[in-house]
């Protein structure tokens, strides 16, 4: 037997099975350290690991996902890995052949991305606030989200996420979802917003003359931002919610201030304010001189005065009409027989004096007139229009020769005549420049021949209800009506007002210039239905989308009684 053979031999009789001849045994090699492996969970579909033994003298073996052990090296590499949990396993193998434990990893691939997160809350749009404050969810748990702002980068951002300082503009707010494997969400969740900080400010596009003898007053007014919510205070008093417009009655004698203010997005908006006065008290007239109850002069002379500064007078002599004067008011060629001097004050809201001085003198001694003193006669076929804002009156010239020009006089109070002059000319027709529909007017209108005498003068009156069709004004019904007025050209639609006494208890929309009203109703919260008495109504026109709409001026007031049986 060779020595190769006996070595061979020998090494076969004492190893046996891994046990040593004579009871020793054979120690196994200790189990592999894993030194790199792919995360817990991945989206990676490509495992490499590496591993180390405290022998070096062993080799290795692998296998995946239970597929049975094969010789390995460390760094091995595993591709095209399907998603859901693997395991890999190693184990060392002595010179000797014996084998280690097994070393394990498990691992999960995950290729799915989350679904597309959902923006559960964030600010008000539009927001009048410079902060902004999100949350979101995703249906797959575990997540963690990364934010985009404005177009910026993608960080990482925490629920709820919250902005300050945000200037004011339009904004865009990405969130995308990142789950365990690394996976993201694909589409991302957006939200669009847009931030104003500026508080609304009201203009008015109605409001009374800054001084007046009406007791009423009508408000129109409109924010520069739309979808603004008003407040409205009167003399000082707490401001509290209104709309536009806004109607007071029965206003006494003195200053007043309305104010109104605008919120929008929880900006309120400065107070626009506007101080008008009522004044409906008429100044009280004195002649401070005149000629001697018996005159032998041709000429005469008058001064007088106002209790209220600032008035203006008109004067008549005799038979004519009045004109407007001042003191001292001189005549001349005047004949013998007996005279009429008056003389009225008026003062800056149109009150003219209602009992005016008369001044009656005799005249002996200078013969017939020298200058002519006798007033023409009236115009002829005087006309009126009355249009949303505009009046129109015309009128044929009186018949006398010596016709020179008319002179137009105002009043807004049926308690006082006409006597603000308005216009002078010699014109055949008159445009209201500044006319207001649901207001009383009356004009009177004069004629002056070449020596300046004055007609009487023939009046126009415009009532308050002159665009309000049905009911008339003043008239009694029965049942509730269905109120018609006359279509203001532009208009998208109307805001009509329903008082009772000094209570509104209406107050509605229409598209179209007609309105039914109904036996019951609830406004303002509250519960009403007809009853007999007196009612009152008003009409104001808007103008352009409700959104974004504003109002004219009042377009008509009138009543109407409920009578028995309604």
């Amino acid at each position: 037997m060779t020595r190769l053979c006996m070595y061979a031999v020998a090494i076969a009789a004492f190893i046996v099975g891994g046990t040593f001849v004579g009871g020793a045994t054979a120690a196994a090699p200790p189990a592999p350290t894993i030194t790199s492996e792919p995360p817990a969970v991945t989206n990676e579909t490509t495992a490499s690991f590496s591993f180390t033994d405290t022998d070096s003298t062993v080799t290795f073996q692998c296998q995946l996902d239970g597929g049975g052990f094969a010789p390995c090296v460390t760094g091995v590499t595993y591709a095209g890995l399907a998603d859901g949990p693997h395991t890999f396993d190693v184990k060392a193998v002595d010179v000797l052949l014996n084998e280690s434990d097994v070393t394990s990893f498990e691992w999960t691939v995950d290729t799915t991305p989350p679904p597309q997160p959902t923006i559960v809350a964030g600010p008000s749009q539009p927001s009048g606030r410079s902060d902004a404050q999100f949350t979101f969810s995703d249906s797959e748990a575990g997540v963690e989200f990364r934010c985009q702002l404005d177009g910026g980068n993608f960080l990482p951002c925490v629920n709820p996420q919250t902005y300050t300082g945000l200037p004011d503009g339009s904004h865009t707010l990405s969130v995308e979802a990142i789950d365990a494997a690394g996976n993201t969400s694909d589409p991302t969740a957006a939200y669009s917003w847009v931030i104003d900080t500026v508080a609304p400010v009201v203009a008015l596009t109605d409001r009374p003359p800054a001084v007046t003898n009406r007791t009423d007053a009508s408000f129109s007014f409109t924010s520069n931002k739309a979808d603004s919510t008003f407040e409205c205070s009167l003399d000082g008093n707490a401001f509290a919610a209104c709309a536009s417009p806004v109607l007071y009655a029965e206003l006494g004698d003195a200053s007043h201030t309305f104010a109104v203010r605008a919120t929008r997005l929880g900006n309120t908006g400065p107070p626009t304010s506007y101080t008008w006065t009522v004044d409906t008290v008429p100044p009280d007239t004195t002649l401070v001189s005149a000629p001697p109850a018996d005159s032998t002069s041709a000429a005469a002379s008058f001064e007088f005065s106002s209790t209220e500064p600032g008035s203006t007078f008109v004067c008549s002599l005799d038979t004519g009409g009045f004109d407007g004067c001042s003191s001292p008011k001189s005549y001349s060629g005047l004949g013998d027989g007996d005279h009429t001097f008056r003389v009225q004050a008026v003062d800056a809201a149109g009150n003219a004096d209602s009992t005016p001085v008369s001044y009656t003198w005799h005249i002996s001694g200078v013969g017939g007139a020298t200058v002519d003193h006798t007033p023409p006669g009236n115009v002829r076929g005087l006309r009126q229009r009355v249009g949303y804002g505009s009046l129109r009156l015309s009128w044929s010239p009186p018949p006398d020769a010596d016709f020179d020009h008319i002179g137009i006089f105002l009043s807004t109070s049926a308690r006082t005549p006409a006597r603000v002059a308005v216009y002078q000319g010699s014109a055949s027709v008159y445009t209201a420049k500044h006319f207001r529909n649901g207001f009383y007017y009356r004009y009177m209108i004069v004629s002056y021949d070449r020596a300046g005498n004055a007609s009487p003068g023939i009046s126009a009156v415009v009532s308050a209800s002159a665009l309000l069709r049905i009911p008339a004004d003043g008239a009694r019904v029965r049942r509730p009506p269905r109120l018609l007025w006359a279509v203001t050209p532009g208009a998208t639609f109307y805001n009509v007002q329903l008082y009772r006494g000094s209570q509104k208890v209406l107050s509605v929309w229409p598209r179209k210039s007609a309105v039914q009203l109904a036996r019951r109703w609830t406004y303002a919260g509250r519960a009403f239905r007809w009853t007999r008495g007196s009612y009152r109504w008003y009409v104001w026109p808007a103008f352009g989308s409700r959104r974004r709409s504003h109002y004219g001026q009042l377009l008509g007031q009138a009543s109407f009684t409920l009578a028995a049986g309604g």
